[in-house]
């Protein structure tokens, strides 16, 4: 990683901030985030500071604040790229088409839980207690947000149930999140064998293969 040097210089004895250009700021809020998951890994949301974000690139703990106003900004910014990352795969699986079979959308699905596109890979159960209580991020872990993101996935696959429950497949997935964060609890070896009765559990819930009673998440 390149860090970003003379975030700050002197003139007439004040301390002056620099002035980005659009590309420079682009680059140096990437570094950030790259050194935020980094950090967020070994240490936690909670435990890690603001100096310890500026200084992992480089720059100044006052110039950080030219970036994210606070912490939580940051954070709710991580998240909104790996919510960008997962509808960017949809829509290159969708390619031209209106809507996807759902053999393929399981695919998808099934594809999506990995490290460059799922949040779970990157945070603790401390880090998403953290995210619930920050104001910046607790809507990522609310219903509304949930069943939104649901509805709106859901409209590009082809062969869904007619009566889909919505919160009830929001649920898959904060089951799926959830295992992942806590996965080293499991026993390593049958681990994903049931990641994947959770995913053959939704997929037939939604191919109209099994039924369940309403549910909110």
């Amino acid at each position: 990683m390149t860090r970003i040097q003379n975030s700050h210089f002197r003139q007439e004895g004040t301390i002056m901030p620099v002035i980005f250009s659009e590309k420079k700021r682009h680059e140096i809020s990437r570094q950030i985030k790259e050194a935020a998951l980094r950090l967020f890994k070994t240490k936690g949301i909670r435990k890690t500071t603001v100096a310890e974000l500026a200084e992992s690139v480089g720059i100044a703990k006052g110039t950080f604040y030219n970036f994210y106003a606070t912490k939580g900004q940051l954070v709710a910014e991580i998240m909104d790229d790996f919510d960008a990352a997962s509808e960017r795969e949809l829509r290159n699986k969708i390619g031209g088409r209106d809507k996807i079979p759902i053999a393929e959308f399981y695919k998808y699905y099934v594809e999506l839980f990995r490290p460059d596109t799922a949040f779970s890979f990157h945070f603790t159960p401390d880090d998403i207690t953290v995210m619930q209580e920050m104001e910046e991020t607790r809507k990522f872990f609310s219903q509304e947000h949930a069943v939104k993101t649901t509805k709106l996935v859901l409209e590009y696959v082809d062969g869904v149930r007619e009566d889909v429950d919505y919160a009830y497949i929001a649920n898959f997935a904060k089951l799926v999140n959830l295992a992942i964060e806590n996965r080293g609890a499991f026993c390593q070896e049958a681990f994903e064998k049931n990641l994947r009765t959770i995913f053959d559990m939704m997929l037939d819930y939604l191919s109209g293969n099994t039924d369940n009673g309403k549910g909110t998440c």
